[in-house]
């Protein structure tokens, strides 16, 4: 008899199989629900609500450094972004280049968020500008709301505000009451083509092809987590996971690169995918612990540098034991 689990996340081109069943799981049925980031990682992080899910990497070591082992993360990273492009600002801030953010006021849903944690790092790693260089605005993003961290923290040598639930960020951006803000989207403002917000860096592609070639990096996101109780029960759980979710990445790669038609509404796909491919390798989401080592040590640093976290674990006690090899995450 299988294991039924639901699995809870956002839905990928790499993770389409294991949504519509063409992937099969060895010993398990999955359930996929699909869920928004922002309540996904509010529920799990608060009530370890799903057998399985997608999770923030941020909150996730946050978690496991205070010693919460309600969850066992899988190192599968179905979700990984340049940040470059994610840091706007006000027009009339007189900020022109990154240098300029010190002393600013910086907006950021809120502190913990895994890109805003990969931006604060490159800002000071690439431009030598550190977070509690800028004071430091969290609330709503793009509306107004009641805002509470999905985990608390304490922030220690930092100027913050937490600006009231009548207030959004954006808001605040376009009228020039805090000068930049940092998140995982775009901005409604810039979106809807407001005047008064740009980009930090005008040419973002150009910047992370820059940033990637130098360093490596493709920064991680999220990574999949596993509830404890059940992997305690039947540890085989998580190799069975790591290679659903390796095939379902190769499979929707496949299904991306059929010629002759677009498999999605991008004009370039094809060259995208040619350049994609010359420039990061065959295998731009990479799952398992050594192809991603240098990665996941980067963002402990920053962790550590930010004041999330006030000591670093070591990188094998964050995954199951069982998923440490090589062997499970290769191509199938």
């Amino acid at each position: 008899m299988k294991l039924n689990l639901t699995y809870a996340g956002a839905l990928y081109d790499r993770t389409l199989g294991l949504y519509d069943g063409t992937i099969a799981l060895e010993g398990i049925s999955l359930n996929y629900v699909q869920m928004s980031h922002w309540e996904l990682f509010r529920r799990q992080a608060r009530h370890a609500e799903f057998d399985v899910s997608e999770f923030s990497l941020s909150t996730y070591v946050l978690l496991h450094v205070r010693g919460d082992r309600r969850m066992v993360a899988l190192p599968v990273f179905p979700s990984r972004v340049f940040r470059h492009s994610s840091i706007f600002v006000n027009v009339g801030a007189g900020i022109r280049e990154p240098k300029d953010l010190v002393g600013k006021r910086m907006g950021t849903m809120e502190y913990q968020q895994t890109a805003g944690l990969w931006a604060r790092g490159m800002l000071q790693d690439e431009y030598g500008v550190p977070a509690d260089q800028m004071e430091w605005y969290f609330g709503g993003y793009d509306e107004p709301e009641n805002y509470v961290e999905r985990v608390p923290v304490k922030l220690p040598n930092l100027r913050t505000r937490t600006i009231s639930n009548r207030q959004c960020l954006d808001q605040m951006l376009v009228e020039g009451e805090i000068d930049a803000l940092m998140g995982a989207v775009p901005p409604r403002s810039f979106r809807t083509g407001s005047p008064n917000v740009r980009r930090l860096f005008p040419n973002p592609r150009e910047v992370e092809l820059d940033y990637y070639r130098r360093t490596g990096l493709f920064p991680i996101m999220h990574l999949v987590v596993v509830k404890r109780e059940i992997y305690e029960r039947a540890p085989w759980v998580a190799v069975s996971l790591c290679k659903a979710f390796a095939r379902a990445k190769t499979a929707g790669m496949q299904w991306l690169s059929v010629a002759g038609a677009l498999r999605c509404s991008l004009p370039w796909l094809p060259l995208e995918l040619e350049e994609q491919r010359a420039t990061m390798g065959d295998d731009v989401f990479p799952y398992g612990l050594e192809p991603n080592r240098a990665h996941l040590e980067t963002f402990l640093r920053y962790s550590q540098e930010q004041g999330l976290i006030d000591q670093r674990p070591a990188l094998e006690e964050l995954f199951a034991p069982e998923t440490h090899g090589e062997v499970l995450m290769t191509e199938y």
